[in-house]
């Protein structure tokens, strides 16, 4: 197989991913890094999320459980606990909706749980979230998202707060900058790790509906069924998005298409 054909588009944001692109191009993947979305850190002069942000996180010793459903909540989160907890509060379960969510408290010491799938219905099936009656929970998370998560755990009796740290933004990209940029570099593959970068990837390619036949990399069912909704006609699910399992998903899928 050449190396054109072994391109895949790596669209997680600025910074992110470097141990990624690093096993996958040991392996033989040429990896072209173009983010769809930037994550924005919530700052002073945002006062009220920021003073929101301040409160839950100097209020955790309040909360039976912590939960992280991103890398990117957990980046900003342990900035911020390590600014306010010299000592971490004890008393706490900790769980993380994977590996890389996981990642940032496990440098601060911290020990995170994490379910066999890397999407919030994974962590709804852990034995720690089962009997919730009179517990606090909060979820760490960017602003907006899905309200599955809280809801269910509210269901079976917890009260659930949110901490919402950083804002997500598209990039802004020229007509056709997208379209031509997979075309010259002959991209057939494309790493997708939330619903909004689908929807970015398909608002940019709406004008050339054959780019539709991008093969997608995927780390749920949930984000799969998005991205077949937007017209993607080649969707893989992934699972962790891991060096291991994600070599193993682009090897088998490249294998298929010879």
């Amino acid at each position: 197989m050449s190396t054109a054909s072994r391109a895949l588009l790596f669209t997680r944001p600025q910074g992110q991913g470097e141990d990624l692109v690093q096993a996958l191009g040991a392996a033989g993947w040429h990896c072209v890094r173009q983010p769809l979305l930037q994550i924005m850190p919530i700052q002073p002069d945002q006062p009220q999320a920021f003073q929101a942000i301040k409160s839950s996180i100097m209020n955790l010793d309040l909360y039976d459980v912590v939960i992280s459903v991103s890398s990117n909540a957990s980046t900003q989160a342990v900035q911020w606990i390590d600014q306010y907890w010299p000592q971490m509060p004890v008393g706490i379960k900790w769980l993380a909706v994977g590996p890389s969510s996981a990642l940032p408290f496990n440098e601060l010491g911290i020990q995170m749980g994490i379910p066999a799938g890397n999407h919030s219905e994974g962590l709804l099936e852990l034995a720690e979230l089962q009997q919730l009656a009179g517990k606090k929970v909060l979820i760490l998370r960017g602003m907006g998202g899905r309200e599955h998560l809280a809801n269910t755990l509210k269901e079976r009796g917890a009260k659930v707060d949110y901490c919402e740290l950083y804002e997500r933004q598209a990039i802004s990209f020229k007509p056709g900058q997208l379209a031509t940029l997979l075309r010259e570099r002959q991209i057939h593959y494309a790493l997708i790790t939330s619903g909004e970068m689908a929807e970015q990837l398909a608002q940019q390619l709406q004008d050339d509906s054959s780019l539709l036949k991008l093969q997608l990399i995927v780390p749920s069912m949930r984000i799969q069924d998005i991205a077949t909704s937007l017209g993607f006609e080649r969707v893989a699910v992934c699972g962790h998005i891991q060096a291991q399992t994600l070599l193993a998903c682009l090897n088998s899928l490249a294998t298929r298409s010879n």
